[in-house]
């Protein structure tokens, strides 16, 4: 029997999604892990992959058409496979004589460049998307993952055939200054995702009874820990941002209660630390999540949360990176903010904002001296976390930002 592939939920939100166009025709070889389709959600343009490797039966919903999130939209399975109709009988799928036969379409649409066959095979979907976007020449890396295939470990210390931007390092990821566009006069319709953010935004805080509590943080040790990293192989990319989401990481796990949510009139205790990165876009947010940052070395911290941030921007997130998340991080400090709050994600208990570091006096044995200051305000909910919650949360953030070899525990 044929598999279903459903209509996926690519982020918390999302209850249907449109199918843009199929990078797979009816007929074609899929391998798991290779793209489907691409679909449009209020979010983000997004990729589905192959979960199945066989042949692609039928599509269900034709591009240009939408889908509920869990509804089938295609059948991968064997040659000669059945398909389950809707009243529950079956049918031929496709036979080997239709398979051999050019698949038309009614209209052309030109069709994304797939990497080959050996490609496929020889490089996992997230490695094949960071060399894509590292313009990394898979061709020229030697996998270490089963039967030879190149994973993402394998292109931390790859370089890259152009030099990508220099990143922005006293903040945590987040997207540089976009060019200001020109605003028109009278009223212009919301694009779908600032339509999304605006009704989230409100539902948030209609809903979410915040509550803000604020400190500051000498980050001259974090500092100094940054520039000794920068001369050790493998951490070259390591920046204070990475930091920023350790010890947010560190800081939830000794205070797991900042890390739930209230959810259906119940608290909801999550089971991992996902932490999101809010990223500016072109005309809107992205949250891409990192999963399980407590559990990440520092050095996978940043391949993982470089590599996401990017995707984010580049507007190709995945399918997984968009939902999941447990706890925020927003940032303003390249844009010479001394402090700001945040508002909390609907379906998360609070949100991180990360401020400018400053040289700033202050007062050490006695003596006024000159010190880097970072301004961290926590926004939480105060339905199900409380004021001591959230101040403990930031004493753990700050002593592990001033006492940074606590990051490599």
């Amino acid at each position: 029997m044929a598999s279903e592939i459903l209509m996926p939920q690519l982020s918390d939100t999302m209850k249907s999604g449109k199918i843009l166009k199929w990078v797979k025709n009816e007929g074609d070889s899929v391998s798991r892990g290779d793209i489907l389709a691409e679909v449009e959600t209020e979010k983000a343009n997004l990729e589905i992959e192959s979960f199945s490797s066989g042949v692609l039966l039928k599509i269900v919903v034709p591009a240009g058409s939408e889908a509920e999130v869990g509804k089938p939209i295609a059948f991968v399975g064997a040659e000669g496979d059945t398909i389950a109709t809707k009243d529950n009988s079956t049918k031929a799928a496709i036979t080997e004589s239709k398979i051999s036969e050019p698949v038309t379409q009614p209209k052309s649409i030109p069709q994304p460049s797939v990497p080959s066959t050996s490609d496929r095979l020889k490089a996992s979907p997230l490695a094949k998307k960071i060399a894509q976007e590292n313009k990394i020449d898979l061709s020229s890396v030697q996998g270490t993952g089963p039967n030879g295939r190149i994973v993402k470990r394998d292109l931390e210390n790859v370089s890259p055939r152009v030099t990508p931007t220099t990143s922005q390092e006293s903040v945590p990821q987040q997207s540089r200054a976009l060019e200001p566009r020109p605003i028109k006069s009278g009223l212009t319709p919301l694009s779908k995702m600032r339509d999304t953010i605006a009704r989230r935004m409100q539902q948030s805080v209609t809903e979410n009874p915040h509550f803000y509590v604020t400190t500051s943080v000498n980050m001259d040790e974090a500092l100094k820990l940054r520039e000794s990293l920068k001369k050790q192989p493998g951490f070259e990319k390591v920046n204070i941002n990475h930091f920023i989401l350790k010890a947010t990481a560190y800081a939830l796990k000794k205070e797991p209660r900042v890390n739930c949510a209230y959810k259906d009139g119940q608290l909801y205790s999550p089971e991992s630390i996902n932490l999101g990165i809010i990223t500016a876009v072109e005309d809107g947010l992205l949250i891409p999540v990192i999963r399980d940052v407590d559990n990440l070395s520092l050095k996978d911290v940043a391949f993982e949360a470089k590599a996401a941030v990017e995707r984010a921007k580049a507007g190709r997130p995945t399918s997984t990176d968009l939902s999941g998340g447990t706890f925020s991080i927003s940032n303003m400090g390249m844009f010479d903010v001394e402090n700001f709050t945040a508002i909390i994600n609907p379906g998360q208990g609070g949100v991180l904002a990360v401020s400018s570091i400053k040289e700033s006096p202050i007062v050490k044995n006695g003596a006024i001296v000159v010190a880097n200051i970072m301004k961290l305000t926590v926004s939480v909910d105060h339905r199900v976390i409380d004021g001591v919650m959230a101040a403990l949360f930031l004493q753990h953030v700050k002593e592990a930002l001033e006492t940074p070899a606590l990051l490599f525990i």
